[in-house]
């Protein structure tokens, strides 16, 4: 799929432009073909649009964002992210737009997005994303248990229900909301989680800028989480010790960073292999599970934390209650599939 039909998906099926939008676009110099693509495909429908480079205003990592870029967010309905993600930018300049750009509009983060992974991410049919993410939420909301198993040592049983399941469609068209694009998923906090996991796919922030899944696949993250005041990251082994000591100092920055704040279930079909960038593989049909921040706007939890980094596990095996949902990391659920 082409940069120009990616983008058309993403203007018009996901984000929805129309012509009263105003819309603001922040890339890079690595991004900046994509930012141009949606730039174009959104000037078909409005001529309301403010371009912008991160890189054009000081040597990253910046301290703080741009005035011109906060105002501009803050002004639009629509916002786009596609800039790298940085070292040091998170609370400098990320988050500071993110909130500019809900404050009165909806927001789709594409945050280090690689053309590859838009223009294979986007390629889905959008429609049948949502349809399916949103039976799956049905499906996950019924029950408190969620059990996960791998042939490579996974083995994690989880209390679900007391915090929110959302479903994350790909299809934001509700002032104050946003989604990654790439999209489809649904996620929670978990009330409870104890077991190992064994994270042989993609990790998060900056990690996947550094190791792609081929390493993780050969030096597995052991991760042991206890059931504490909230599941919390307990133990942490790895063959590499350069991967076991800065994943180690990434959940040692804050008190809440070893919490375990999401569990995620990819739902994007469309989605066939791990392509080394969190965006688009935590929607590749499995599980991924964060530690750090819950998303507490959303599910409800009642914590916060200033870091959050996302880990994949693949060839999942899946309970929802009693029901096997995902085999080797397959979906067992034909009816769904099939509709």
């Amino acid at each position: 799929m082409s940069l120009q039909k990616s983008s058309k998906t993403a203007v018009q099926t996901c984000m929805g432009i129309t012509e009263k939008d105003s819309v603001t676009i922040l890339s890079d110099v690595k991004s900046e073909k994509i930012g141009h693509a949606l730039e174009k495909a959104a000037y078909k429908i409005t001529d309301d649009i403010h371009f912008f480079n991160l890189d054009n205003y000081g040597k990253r990592p910046l301290n703080n964002l741009p005035e011109m870029i906060k105002k501009s967010a803050e002004d639009s309905t629509a916002t786009f992210w596609t800039a790298r993600s940085v070292r040091g930018e998170l609370h400098s300049v990320r988050m500071p737009f993110f909130r500019s750009a809900i404050l009165g509009g909806r927001h789709a983060h594409m945050v280090g997005i690689t053309e590859s992974v838009f223009e294979k991410g986007l390629s889905g049919d959008y429609t049948k994303i949502a349809e399916f993410t949103k039976k799956i939420k049905k499906l996950v909301e019924s029950v408190d248990k969620i059990r996960i198993r791998t042939d490579r040592g996974t083995d994690l049983d989880i209390t679900v229900g007391r915090y929110k399941w959302i479903a994350s469609t790909g299809i934001v068209d509700t002032i104050g909301t946003w989604h990654n694009l790439p999209d489809g998923e649904v996620f929670t906090t978990p009330y409870k989680m104890e077991g190992t996991a064994m994270i042989d796919g993609t990790l998060g922030d900056y990690f996947d800028t550094i190791y792609d899944p081929a390493h993780t696949d050969k030096y597995p993250l052991k991760l042991e989480i206890e059931n504490k005041d909230r599941p919390t990251l307990t133990n942490i082994e790895c063959d590499d010790k350069e991967l076991r000591d800065e994943f180690s100092r990434y959940v040692d920055q804050n008190k809440n960073s070893r919490i375990v704040g999401e569990l995620g279930i990819g739902t994007n079909l469309f989605v066939d292999r791990l392509m080394g960038n969190m965006l688009i593989d935590e929607k590749y049909p499995g599980i991924h599970i964060a530690f750090g921040d819950p998303n507490g706007d959303m599910t409800g939890a009642d914590w916060q934390c200033p870091t959050h980094i996302d880990v994949v596990i693949k060839g999942c095996d899946i309970w929802a209650g009693e029901l096997k949902i995902m085999e080797k990391g397959k979906y067992l659920i034909d009816e769904l599939i099939e509709s």
